[in-house]
């Protein structure tokens, strides 16, 4: 799994983002044969660059890059104009690394229902947020209304809290 950073990442570089961006690599077989590089962006938690296989991450000093963000940039990488695996948009995104891994719990999604929890409520709905977001992707191969489907779940699921 090749990994190169750019200049502008090395300076903040620490072990532990290099063992996390190596860890959720793990995640994403379809990478295996990718150079992926791994920059920096000041201007959003993440962006990525699919035609390239480039993701830049956003790095503070007290407060790590989460899995999340690490595993939405490279579901991006598995989009349109990287691999083409995943549906193009945001919240697709965000479903597709939610379904992918526990590891990638560890933050709010970005763009899916986040209107619907706090960084401080998300750890107590994720594990079944992640479970509907698995549902939707079953649901997909018979209807394109999978997430119609699943916000109408999270919804319900969070009302009923």
């Amino acid at each position: 799994m090749p990994i190169r950073y750019t200049k502008a990442i090395l300076p903040v570089l620490t072990r532990d983002l290099d063992r996390r961006v190596v860890r959720s690599l793990v995640e994403f077989p379809e990478l295996a044969d990718q150079m992926v590089t791994v920059g920096l962006t000041k201007y959003a938690e993440g962006t990525a660059e699919a035609e390239q296989m480039r993701i830049r991450l956003r790095v503070r000093r007290r407060r790590p890059v989460s899995y999340f963000t690490i595993g939405h940039e490279l579901t991006h990488l598995l989009q349109a104009g990287g691999l083409g695996l995943v549906p193009a948009g945001e919240v697709q995104c965000d479903v597709w690394t939610l379904a992918r891994s526990e590891l990638f719990l560890d933050d709010a999604p970005s763009y899916l229902c986040r209107h619907l929890w706090s960084a401080t409520t998300w750890a107590h709905h994720a594990p079944q947020v992640r479970t509907f977001c698995l549902q939707a992707l079953e649901r997909r191969k018979t209807s394109r209304h999978y997430l119609v489907w699943l916000r109408d779940r999270i919804e319900r699921f969070i009302a009923d809290r």
